[in-house]
């Protein structure tokens, strides 16, 4: 009190209120952030495929599926013919990749294990610069070290419940299964993770007894700065006349659709955008 006036102060329940809506409004901004980059380009791709799977992107199923191709009996397993089991591994390649890159952008905050992890993959990429060259084999002990795949396993590896060993096993896993929901809470992994999801579902979709692989018939890549590239494949002009019109007739149709479905995306986006930077302004007067 001062001057015989009540001098107004907020309480606390207000600015646990306030604070409240503007982690809010951080979060809802960053959310947007990431859909933006997810929407810089439209990629339609064309494809005759042996089947369809009906099954919705599950995270932690993906993240099963990519890493499950780094296990050496993957391939016997599964009878996938040679010729196919680089296209497989370049998927985990690139999943692993993408962490590598989250790990280098947070090096600051890693641990000593994932500092390691840091280590052996750079190690590891000069060893396969060697392995061109000819200089080296696969059975070196010395890369079957390196080689050691830095992403975190997603599923534990436990023989005797009762072992010293086995009960480290299980710190290890809950370790793995922690660092592993941070990597699927993060935006940029998880795009990672669904593209090669997508891949791999379509590899999987033919014959994997077979080499031969499903052909993109037709791509057409949009970009917001209005590049627009269209690609065909070569074998799509050796099908018959009516296969061939019936191919870029749906790809036509589906390329007209993402757009409109895109631009719809985007005005949405822009709009939203709007009414964050207005409730911005309101909140700072």
């Amino acid at each position: 009190m001062s001057n015989g006036n009540i001098v107004p102060t907020k309480t606390t329940n207000a600015i646990q209120a306030q604070n409240k809506a503007r982690n809010l409004l951080d979060k809802l901004v960053s959310s947007v952030q990431t859909l933006v980059e997810d929407i810089t380009a439209l990629e339609v791709n064309t494809m005759v495929v042996d089947k369809i799977s009906a099954a919705k992107f599950n995270a932690w199923q993906a993240y099963q599926g990519i890493y499950s191709i780094s296990d050496k009996d993957y391939f016997g397993e599964k009878g996938i013919p040679e010729e196919l089991h680089q296209r497989y591994q370049n998927l985990f390649a690139q999943l692993e990749r993408e962490y590598f890159y989250i790990l280098i952008d947070s090096e600051e905050t890693l641990n000593p294990e994932q500092q390691e992890k840091i280590e052996r993959y750079q190690n590891r990429l000069e060893w396969l610069k060697k392995q061109k060259d000819g200089e080296i084999v696969e059975t070196d002990p010395k890369y079957v070290s390196l080689a050691q795949p830095i992403l975190p396993a997603p599923s534990p590896i436990l023989d005797d419940l009762n072992s010293e060993d086995n009960l480290k096993r299980q710190e290890r896993w809950r370790e793995n299964r922690k660092e592993i929901q941070q990597l699927l809470n993060n935006a940029r992994f998880v795009r990672t993770l669904r593209k090669m999801s997508e891949l791999k579902a379509a590899l999987d979709s033919g014959d994997i007894h077979s080499a031969e692989i499903d052909i993109i018939y037709a791509q057409t890549v949009m970009q917001l700065d209005g590049d627009i590239i269209t690609r065909y494949h070569k074998d799509l002009f050796a099908l018959s006349e009516e296969a061939k019109n019936l191919i870029l007739k749906a790809h036509n149709e589906g390329v007209i659709a993402g757009e409109k479905q895109w631009r719809g995306t985007f005005s949405f986006l822009i709009n939203l955008v709007q009414s964050i930077a207005n409730l911005s302004s309101n909140g700072r007067s």
